[in-house]
Parts: C-alpha cells; structure tokens; sequence
C-alpha cells in the first residue's frame, strides 16, 4: 500500500453491501483506490505502479479474483473436486449472497453452502454438537479491518438461530485503532522535526500507517513496540516506542463504541449480559487486550472463548462445515444455499396473574412452528389463576393483549402448567393446565390474530 495507494482495493465487503450512493460516496472517500460509479454500476479505478494506465473492475471482477487466488492454494492440494463453504455477512440481502456464490463457482469452487459469518464462528467451537433441549445463546463479536459487528446465536439440538444482529454505525473497525496511532505518531514526529507533518504527503502517510500497523499488532502481545520507518519524511526517520497503556489510551473513545455495540445487539434481542452463556471473539482487532478485558467485565458469568486465533475463527468454522458436507456425498449437491423459514415478527409475551410482569417466552424471530411450556407458580391459598398473553418488540412496554386464559376452582394440590403454541399456519393454541385435576382451560388463535410472520434466513 505504500508503494502504490491508488493501485491497492480496500472495503469490498462494505462496497458490496452498499445500498444507496451515499453510502458508496462515503466508501468512496476512505478509500485509497478510487471508485466510479456509471449507472447503477460501481467500480475500482486501479492505477499501475508501473505505468499512468488505470483500468476497472466490478466487486464480482474482484472476487471472483480473490476466489481464484484461494482455488489455486486448493490445487496444490492435488484434489479432483473443490467443494467449499462460503461465509457472507448477516446483512447480505439474497442478491449480494448469489454475487458471492456465483464469483466462488466461475473461479472455480464447488458451493456446497453460503454460511452467515456467526454461525461459521459458531461452528468452530462445535456449538451444538452435542443434542441438548436446553437453548444456549452465544455472543459473537467481530471486529475485523473495517467494520465491527455483536450477534446472538441460540444453539438448541443442534439447530441455530440468529436471535440479534448489530453493526457498528459509522464503521468501526481496527483501521480507527491504527489510525489513532498514526496520528499520535504524526503529532510526536511533527514536535520533533518543529512542524515536519507527515499526513501531507500521501507516500509518507502510507509508511506511517504501515509502521503504525505492525507496532499494533506487536502490542497484542508485548508491553511495548517500536514504530519505525525509515526516511519517511524528507530524508528523516520515524523512531517512536509506544507502550500498551499509551495505545490503550488512545482507543478511549473507539472502546467506548466497542461497548455500546454489544448494548445495541442485547437491546435488539431483548436479552440480558446474564443470558449469553458463552462469547466468541472473531476478527484481528479482538486481539486488543483492554478490549478483551472490557467483554470479560461486561460478561461476567459468560465463558470467553479465545482459543482459536480470532483471525482464523471464521474460516475455520466453513472448512469445518465444508467437511462435513463433503462426507454426505452426492446427496447434499441438491441441498439450497438458503432456506427461507417463516418467523415471528414480534415477540411473545406472558403475564400471571394482575399483579406479574411480563416475560419473554418466544422472541422476535423465533422460526415457527415453536413451542413453550412452563410450570406456573402460585401461592396454595389461591383458588384461581389467569394467563395473559401479548405480542409486542423489545421490552413489552408497548406489548398488545391477545388473549387471556382462566381457570376456577383449583386445589391446594393444584399443579399448572401453561404453554404457548405457534403452529405452521400461523395459528396461537394457548392452554393452561391443572396436572392434579387433569382439567385444560385453552383458547385457539386464528392466524389473523397475531402480526404477519416474517421471513427469516437459515444459516
């Protein structure tokens, strides 16, 4: 990048999921390449090293080359056939999926699945490998280069589902980290050479950044790095030692962000930092230690799994899942890279009793048909009980009543049990049961009565 900015493709994932010319407009201005847009129609301006000519690509010109680099690495390997798992980003919609899909086939791989990048996470750690009815939600957090994004994922035999997803806005990702340091760096170099500025020239700009970039990475693991580059601004050297504390502190406000994502994607979800089991680390910039430090404290009874390199994570879990795929034979080369299932668009919701709250039993999302069953607590004394439920989003504060269940007459031996049924028609079969008696007061929904189910992507 330092010999040649204006020849080097940066923020592709970003470009392709780009939705609205603003948003390429501001792709466009943190990019070292330029991009032109003609149409509808967005593509990189390469300019040679070696020459004045530039030419253009297209993001599918661009992945399908960077597709073709990886078949060769496969190659080597001396196969007959390179099936292969393929992750996108959450917020892929189904036309920018088949973009990927189709740059992995022209270079040649087989596509046997596109995985969302979670839940290739997820896999790495063998989430649901072994068949559980306990529902585990787990936290993945990734910050790569350029952007950052919290997911939940619950894990229940062996099925996922993506519960939340939350992006960073704007894009954060370990480019601000690096560029915190090149401008402390910038400032120390420009008090020492008494007014030297080394973001003015574009070729010294990118040697800072290059020597930023590599004492970031040593400070994941050592207490100090040296950023150095040599005749970086008029015959000058750049020769600085920064310690971890010092980085730290300059991250200050990018941390801050870092947190706020993880509030973001537990308010979507309507959970709770008590509710995630377990949290994954994916993406380079995971490697910051006060970053580390901040989860841990944020998740205090969740388990933090680092144990795979979080730059490798995501891979790994496609290979792992790529594998497995393989070893099925001809019968999974029919099997759909996406498999839209109906979900519920709002949550639902419980009350017993006048004076309960409200909880939570299905979430938005919930692929349906689901299913909840509980028992119901009550004092011995009471010869009554009721069962609200409601449908709502977020907290339940604006939740709407959609039915309510009574049932007279119980015994102090009384045992009830209430459950929530959403079948595949949409219909709401919602009962409450007396275990002693034997007795079922119930009520049936029409498909009309609750809000309309939203489609939701599998894995």
């Amino acid at each position: 990048m330092a010999r040649n900015p204006s020849g080097t493709i940066c923020n592709l994932k970003c470009l392709i999921a780009a939705t609205s010319p603003e948003e390429v407009q501001k792709i466009a201005s943190d990019s070292p390449c330029k991009i032109v847009t003609e149409g509808d129609r967005v593509h990189y301006e390469v300019s040679s090293a070696e020459d004045s000519r530039s030419t253009r690509h297209s993001c599918s010109d661009v992945l399908v080359y960077l597709f073709r680099k990886m078949f060769e690495v496969a190659e080597s390997q001396g196969s007959d056939e390179y099936p292969a798992v393929v992750t996108v980003p959450p917020e892929f919609d189904e036309q920018q999926r088949q973009l990927v899909a189709a740059a992995a086939t022209k270079a040649g791989f087989q596509v046997l699945r596109l995985v969302n990048e979670p839940t290739a996470a997820a896999l790495a750690y063998h989430m649901g490998a072994a068949p559980s009815p306990d529902v585990c939600r787990y936290l993945l957090y990734r910050l790569g280069g350029r952007t950052a994004s919290a997911s939940v994922v619950a894990v229940c035999n062996g099925a996922y589902r993506l519960v939340a997803h939350a992006t960073a806005q704007p894009a954060l990702g370990g480019k601000d980290f690096t560029a915190a340091v090149v401008d402390h760096c910038a400032l120390e170099f420009k008090r020492q050479s008494r007014g030297a500025d080394l973001r003015e020239s574009r070729r010294a700009l990118a040697r800072l950044w290059n020597a930023a970039e590599t004492a970031k990475h040593v400070l994941a693991t050592l207490e100090t790095a040296q950023c150095f580059a040599e005749s970086v601004y008029e015959g000058m050297d750049l020769s600085l030692n920064i310690s971890r504390a010092r980085f730290e502190s300059l991250l200050g406000s990018l941390l801050t962000r870092c947190a706020e994502l993880v509030d973001e994607v537990l308010r979507q979800g309507g959970l709770e930092a008590s509710d995630i089991h377990k949290v994954v680390l994916c993406g380079g910039s995971t490697k910051v230690r006060r970053l580390r430090s901040l989860l841990a404290s944020r998740f205090p009874t969740s388990q933090l799994l680092d144990t795979h390199s979080p730059d490798e994570v995501i891979a790994l879990g496609a290979a792992m899942q790529a594998a497995l795929l393989s070893s099925r034979g001809e019968a999974v080369r029919d099997v759909p890279h996406r498999v839209e299932v109906p979900a519920l668009a709002h949550g639902v919701y419980i009350k017993t009793g006048t004076e309960g709250s409200l909880t939570e039993v299905l979430g938005q999302g919930t692929p349906v048909p689901a299913r909840w069953q509980q028992p119901v607590a009550r004092a011995e004394s009471e010869s009554s009980a009721m069962l609200e439920v409601y449908e709502g989003r977020g907290d339940g504060q604006d939740a709407a009543l959609l039915a309510r269940v009574c049932m007279d007459g119980l015994e102090e031996e009384s045992k009830l049990v209430a459950s929530v049924s959403i079948r595949s028609d949409g219909s709401v079969h919602i009962s409450f049961t007396d275990k002693h008696s034997g007795r079922t007061e119930s009520v049936t929904l029409d498909p009309t009565a609750m809000s309309d189910a939203s489609d939701t992507s599998g894995s």
